[in-house]
């Protein structure tokens, strides 16, 4: 899954996800759906411009509803999702997209009995550290995880883990940032 997770899903985000994660079930379309709201999600966080306008209170619901509708149709999104993202832009929360991709994620990743885990490097991971990750926090967690894994070169180095509301931080920035309250406190 490829959906940041910068911010946290609102409310609304979970609501939403919640609704559409019921819908998916019930007419057996989980993955695809999932799949759709993340390659969607993707595209609004790859273009900086297009999350923007989605966030705005300047352009209409309207417009919003239109482009979304065009993105759904080129992408080839699940009729399921294509419809909620209609409905999702009409109730003016087209800005929480990317929030309900992500909350309905973890849904899925919890439906299929798997512990959601976003990965935070400073560099992008190589597939086989990727897959070594993945073992090592299946194996210390006790129990099958979905790890999604995300680049921020601000870490400088090593890697941030959340799993739920717990974070596990072993980043190079949050240690120099402790020797410098260290330094500054002597």
């Amino acid at each position: 899954m490829g959906a940041s997770s910068n911010s946290s899903s609102s409310g609304a985000a979970q609501r939403y996800a919640k609704a559409l994660f019921d819908l998916a079930l019930e007419a057996n379309e989980l993955d695809s759906v999932e799949a759709g709201l993340n390659v969607l999600a993707d595209l609004i966080n790859a273009d900086g411009s297009l999350s923007k306008a989605l966030a705005s209170p300047l352009h209409s619901v309207e417009d919003k509803a239109a482009v979304l509708e065009k993105i759904a149709a080129k992408i080839e999104l699940p009729e399921l999702a294509g419809r909620f993202i209609g409905v999702v832009s009409q109730n003016g929360r087209a800005g929480d997209l990317v929030g309900i991709a992500k909350a309905f994620s973890e849904r899925a990743a919890q439906h299929r009995g798997m512990t959601r885990v976003v990965a935070v490097s400073a560099q992008k991971l190589t597939a086989a550290e990727a897959t070594k990750l993945t073992s090592t926090v299946s194996t210390a967690l006790g129990r099958d995880v979905d790890i999604e894994l995300e680049v921020d070169p601000a870490l400088i180095g090593g890697l941030q883990l959340r799993v739920g509301s717990r974070l596990v931080d072993a980043s190079l920035r949050t240690k120099l940032d402790g020797l410098t309250n260290a330094m500054k406190g002597a």
